[in-house]
C-alpha cells in the first residue's frame, strides 16, 4: 500500500509531481528532498497549451496570483525561420485540420501564403496576445495559448505552494541510495539520516539517480533521430523592443536557436550537435546571431528515454525518464502527463497499484516519448533552409520511424486530415494539425494539387485579410499582464476545467 511518497528533486518536475500527487490525494504523506547545491537549470523556458489547463484546471491554482508571483508571458505558438519561406507559424490555434465554410478544400490546400491563417498566427505578426474587447480590455480565454516563464520564477512558485499544501520540504544531499529486492530502500543523507517511503519518484533530472544508477533500468538513446547534444544559452536585459507571444526556431549552422521573451528580459539559446561544431565555435556563432548577449552558459544533455518509467517502486519523472531537445516545449507538457497518470493510478488502484497497472503506465509514455522524438525528426529531415555539413547529414541520415508512414500518406494525398486516427493512432499529442503544419510549413511537396476556383481564393484571402485586422486593434504582452495581474480582473474558474 502507498502511503508516503518520496520525491526526489526539487526542479519544476520534483514540485509538480508532488502537488498533483497531494492534490489528488490529500491523504498521502508526500516530501519533496532536494539540495539548493545541485541547482536547477534555470533558463527560459516555453510551455505548450497543457501548462495553463493543469495550474489553474486540474490543480486549481488562482491565475492572478500565478501572474504577479511568476511574472509570465503568453505564448501563442511557434514561429519558424526554417525552410524555404521566409517563416511559418505553428500556432496553438487550428489553422489546417479543418476547412473555412464554403472552401471545397482543407485549408491546406490554399496554404501558398502560410499567414494569418487563424487569428493567433495573426496576433503573432503584429506582436499582440489578445484581441481586444470592447471595452478595451483582452479577450483571455484558456484553450489557446500558452506560457513563457523563467525557470526559477517558476520553481519558487511551486516551491511555496507545496509548502502551502502540506508537501514536506527537505533541503539535504543525497550520499547513498540503497537497493533492496523491492526497489529502493531509502536513501541516506549527508546527515546520516534515511529517509524511506513507500513509493519514490524520481525528479533528480538528467542524474535518474534513482531509475537509471541505481536501478539500471535501460536507456533507448534517441541518437540516430536527434543528433544535438548541448546548447550554449543566454541573453539580454529589455530595451524598448516589443513583447513578442511566440517562441521562434530558427534555423543555424549546426542546429537551431530559441528565443523566448519575458517582460524583462529576452532569453536566447543556441542547441547544436558536438559532432558538427564545437562549443567555442558554437558560442561564437550564437554572440554573431546574437550581439547584445551577456554570460552565457552550456548545457550538456542526451536525447533518449530509458526503457521502462516505472520499476518497482520508483517512477521516474522528466528528464530522469526521458529528454528530448525543447524544440516544440515538451518538456514540462509531459511532467504534467507523467504527474496526473501517476495519481489516477494511485487513486484508482486505491493506493494499491497492480503490475499490470505499472506496465500500461510504462506504454503509455514509451509511445509518448517515441512519438515526440520521430515528430521532432521531421523538423530536421525537410528543413532545407541551410546546406551545411550538419543539415546535409539531418536530410539524408535521420531515421523517421513511425512519422515516415504520416509523410508517405501526406506525400499521396496532400494536406488532409482525412483518416488521421488510421495514420497516426488516437494518442498522439501534435494530432494532424502538427503534422501538416510542420510539413507543408517547410514546403514539403505533396503530389495530389488542389486548383481553387477564383472564387474561393477570394473567399480565402478574405478571412486572412479579417484576421489582419482583428490583430490591428489588438492587446499587446505588456497591455495584457498589467490588466490580468491586477487584483480586480475576474477569471472564469470554468474555463480552465481539464
Amino acid at each position: 500500500m502507498v502511503r508516503s511518497v518520496l520525491v526526489l528533486g526539487g526542479g519544476s518536475a520534483g514540485y509538480l509531481a508532488a502537488l498533483t500527487l497531494k492534490m489528488k490525494l490529500p491523504q498521502l504523506d508526500v516530501a519533496v528532498v532536494h539540495s539548493k547545491e545541485i541547482g536547477i537549470i534555470g533558463v527560459g523556458e516555453a510551455t505548450t497549451v497543457a501548462l495553463p489547463k493543469v495550474l489553474h484546471g486540474y490543480l486549481g491554482f488562482d491565475p492572478g496570483d500565478f501572474y504577479r508571483r511568476v511574472e509570465t508571458t503568453w505564448k501563442l505558438g511557434i514561429r519558424f525561420l526554417w525552410g524555404p519561406r521566409p517563416y511559418f507559424d505553428y500556432t496553438f490555434g487550428s489553422q489546417l485540420d479543418w476547412k473555412w465554410a464554403n472552401l471545397g478544400k482543407f485549408n491546406g490546400y490554399y496554404c501558398d501564403d502560410f499567414s494569418y491563417v487563424d487569428l493567433p498566427s495573426a496576433l503573432m505578426s503584429q506582436n499582440k496576445a489578445f484581441a481586444r474587447r470592447a471595452d478595451g480590455g483582452p479577450v483571455v480565454g484558456v484553450n489557446n495559448y500558452a506560457y513563457h516563464i523563467e525557470n526559477g520564477k517558476f520553481v519558487e512558485y511551486l516551491h511555496q505552494k507545496a509548502l502551502e499544501l502540506g508537501v514536506t520540504v527537505r533541503d539535504e544531499e543525497v550520499a547513498e541510495v540503497l537497493v533492496n529486492d523491492a526497489g529502493i530502500a531509502g536513501l541516506r543523507v549527508a546527515s546520516g539520516a534515511v529517509r524511506t517511503a513507500d513509493l519514490y519518484v524520481d525528479c533528480s533530472g538528467f542524474r535518474s539517480a534513482l531509475l537509471g544508477k541505481a536501478l539500471g533500468e535501460p536507456f533507448h538513446s534517441f541518437k540516430s533521430s536527434l543528433f544535438n547534444d548541448r546548447a550554449v544559452t543566454g541573453g539580454w536585459a529589455r530595451g524598448d523592443e516589443p513583447v513578442q507571444p511566440y517562441t521562434t526556431a530558427e534555423t543555424m549552422d549546426s542546429g537551431w536557436c530559441w528565443r523566448i521573451d519575458h517582460l524583462d528580459r529576452i532569453n536566447r539559446g543556441y542547441v547544436y550537435s558536438t559532432d558538427f561544431i564545437s562549443d567555442a565555435d558554437a558560442e561564437a556563432e550564437f554572440r554573431r546571431k546574437n550581439p547584445k548577449v551577456t554570460g552565457t552558459r552550456v548545457v550538456k544533455f542526451v536525447t533518449g528515454r530509458y526503457a521502462r518509467s516505472w520499476v518497482k517502486n520508483v517512477i521516474a519523472v522528466g528528464n530522469a525518464a526521458g529528454f528530448v531537445e525543447p524544440l516544440e516545449s515538451t518538456g514540462l507538457a509531459v511532467i504534467c502527463d507523467e504527474s496526473r497518470l501517476l495519481a489516477e493510478a494511485l487513486a484508482d488502484s486505491d493506493g494499491d497499484p497492480s503490475p499490470s497497472m505499472a506496465a500500461a503506465y510504462n506504454d503509455i509514455f514509451a509511445r509518448e516519448w517515441d512519438s515526440i522524438r520521430y515528430f521532432l525528426a521531421i523538423h530536421f529531415k525537410f528543413n532545407t533552409r541551410l546546406d551545411t555539413p550538419y543539415w546535409r547529414a539531418c536530410r539524408a541520415d535521420l531515421d523517421l520511424g513511425t512519422a515516415a508512414g504520416v509523410v508517405e500518406f501526406y506525400r499521396e494525398n496532400g494536406p488532409t486530415p482525412y483518416a488521421k486516427t488510421s495514420v497516426l493512432g488516437t494518442n498522439d499529442i501534435f494530432g494532424m494539425e502538427g503534422y501538416l503544419c510542420l510539413l507543408l510549413g517547410q514546403g514539403v511537396p505533396y503530389r495530389r494539387r488542389a486548383e481553387p476556383s477564383p472564387r474561393e481564393w477570394q473567399l480565402w484571402h478574405g478571412i486572412r485579410a479579417e484576421n489582419r485586422v482583428k490583430a490591428l486593434t489588438a492587446v499587446g504582452v505588456a497591455e495584457a499582464y498589467r490588466a490580468v495581474s491586477d487584483p480586480s480582473w475576474r477569471w472564469d474558474a470554468a474555463a480552465f476545467r481539464v
